[in-house]
């Protein structure tokens, strides 16, 4: 939802061409004005941008999945107040939480009062599974002990997703361990990475990138894009051109190839496909991603 209110406002802007001259240096005085303490600056500039959504939001926050950093960033220098965190049911369902006056945008923040968190057995970059304890965490699935036994290591439970803890003890989420590919250098890919690069592009509206076998390269990386219907109109129009097949595997083609250029070898994608209807979602919007590989 954040991704597509974004694209859309920074849409408008570019459309308007004398107003997109401007932002960049109202962004650039916002940030001055803050450190002088004129916290209301970007929202009084921006106030436009916030009529659309009502004019009164007083916070944004996103749990279900990491935003992508420039969308947070993004939608900070617009003036709104934008926060996320990190949980899962069985945690009540928070562990850690950006602040709104101490946070990173690339990560889920710091741990909530109470809340102990380690990373078990980290690799080389200090990646590995998150476990959690706290008077918030489960005592255990509701009579299912066989569950209860499989998440729990003295006295700690195992989230199933991979992350790392940086010198300031901010949270890093990478992903979880289940979607994981092994590249054939023995390097993790975490797909979630690679998906918030594709989704920053105005033609995909979302994108899944898993491993698929390959006869002769062994697993290698692929991805199923939904594109953005709006922007192949347009660009339909620009160019004259008759929106094809062709056309949308040639310019998804181009922005897969950029999004290689951002990453080593072993993380670039080498197939992808394109659908023609939304991945289906679980209740809490989150892509259902065995059903989404079986049909690929």
């Amino acid at each position: 939802m954040y991704d597509k209110m974004f694209k859309r406002v920074y849409k408008t802007i570019q459309e308007k061409k004398l107003t997109a001259m401007i932002v960049g240096p109202l962004i650039k005085a916002g940030a001055v004005a803050e450190r002088f303490g004129w916290k209301s600056f970007r929202r009084t500039v921006f106030n436009e941008i916030h009529e659309k959504f009502g004019g009164s939001i007083r916070l944004f926050i996103a749990g279900g999945a990491a935003q992508d950093p420039l969308v947070a960033r993004g939608l900070r220098e617009f003036g709104f107040c934008f926060v996320q965190g990190y949980g899962l049911t069985e945690t009540s369902p928070i562990l850690t939480l950006n602040r709104i006056d101490n946070f990173k945008d690339d990560s889920a923040g710091i741990p909530l009062p109470g809340v102990t968190l380690k990373i078990a057995e980290p690799d080389h970059l200090g990646i590995g599974e998150i476990w959690a304890r706290g008077a918030n965490v489960m005592l255990g699935y509701y009579k299912n002990p066989a569950a209860t036994k499989d998440v729990f290591e003295d006295g700690w439970f195992k989230t199933g997703d991979l992350g790392r803890i940086d010198d300031d003890g901010f949270l890093h989420i990478m992903g979880r361990m289940k979607n994981v590919i092994i590249s054939k250098s023995g390097e993790n890919v975490y797909p979630e990475e690679l998906e918030d690069l594709l989704n920053r592009s105005p033609f995909v509206m979302e994108s899944l990138v898993y491993g698929e076998d390959d006869p002769k390269q062994g697993e290698s990386i692929a991805a199923q894009v939904v594109v953005d219907a709006e922007a192949f109109i347009e660009l339909a129009e620009t160019r004259g051109k008759e929106i094809t097949p062709e056309l949308m595997k040639s310019v998804i083609g181009e922005e897969i190839a950029s999004v290689n250029k951002e990453v080593p070898p072993y993380k670039q994608i080498r197939k992808f496909y394109i659908r023609d209807r939304e991945f289906e979602k679980t209740t809490t919007q989150k892509v259902k991603r065995f059903l989404a590989q079986k049909k690929s």
